[in-house]
């Protein structure tokens, strides 16, 4: 199987273009065996994680007993406290590593307290100080980044986002400030018409595209969200080999789509507004 593509971040790290990621199905639970799974037998090297999970010390586990050197792990985690350091050096301790590739912070709404601006800037110190590759956020809105940017001496790397057909027609003016900004889009969720909300109008434009293409729907969804936020990066999950084999091949085999077809995928979630996670984002 061909190895994935990276995509390249405004501070010039490379990232996997498809993730595992150890919430959703793996959320509060063991994820040692999948993220074991995923590296060595479906080859996914980009595990994406949280403290908010609560199975960080698993997939460090799981990282020990693969063997791997370090620079063969393409490791994000996410702050799920109002303390960017504190949550940052736990983190560190349950991975059993002394640096993250990616630290986001899990949402705004966590730091309200310290306040948007004073905790980017203890991201920026943490950055400074090598436990932290790149630094980056995840679920913020054009108003978050906005106060984000006026203490900014690091633009984010990345906005860590809910993205699927159903909440495009919100999200459509904050991936084209990212876009303006070099912030790079990562899509969570990409696959939720067709698990969360099947038998919307989105099913039958996507099974003709995939039809089209000669490839299955999640693949297509998978492409699409990759092309809508401007060549981001897209995370996915399964426990099964054979799923995450179809997924990779989303990025290896298969053609982009034109235009066209992601328009009109786009236009027909915008019939609908089904979001799963993080309901501030629709504020």
């Amino acid at each position: 199987m061909a190895n994935l593509s990276n995509v390249k971040l405004n501070d010039g790290l490379q990232v996997p273009v498809l993730g595992y990621g150890t919430g959703t199905a793996l959320y509060q639970k063991e994820a040692k065996d999948s993220v074991k799974m995923a590296y060595s037998e479906a080859h996914m090297h980009h595990i994406d994680c949280a403290e908010m999970y609560a199975n960080e010390e698993s997939v460090g586990q799981a990282i020990k007993e693969l063997g791997v050197k370090r620079d063969d792990v393409f490791l994000t985690t996410k702050c799920g406290s109002a303390d960017p350091r504190k949550s940052l050096e736990k983190s560190l301790k349950l991975l059993g590593v002394d640096q993250v590739d990616l630290y986001l912070i899990h949402s705004p709404e966590l730091v309200k307290e310290t306040g948007l601006g004073k905790s980017w800037q203890i991201m920026e110190e943490l950055q400074k100080e090598g436990k932290t590759k790149s630094i980056g956020v995840s679920n913020y809105r054009v108003s978050d980044l906005e106060e984000v940017l006026k203490v900014a001496k690091v633009v984010p790397s990345v906005n860590q986002i809910e993205v699927h057909p159903y909440v495009y027609s919100k999200a459509q003016s904050l991936l084209d400030f990212c876009h303006s900004k070099g912030i790079h889009i990562e899509s969570y969720g990409p696959l939720s018409t067709l698990i969360r909300a099947p038998g919307g109008p989105v099913d039958p434009v996507v099974k003709n595209i995939a039809q089209e293409l000669g490839a299955t729907e999640g693949q297509v969804l998978l492409k699409w969200a990759h092309q809508i936020t401007h060549g981001g990066i897209v995370l996915t999950t399964s426990s099964k080999k054979e799923r995450l084999e179809e997924q990779i091949k989303a990025f290896t085999e298969i053609k982009d789509l034109s235009d066209e077809q992601v328009q009109a995928i786009a236009e027909a979630g915008k019939q609908k507004l089904h979001r799963v996670f993080m309901q501030h984002m629709d504020s």
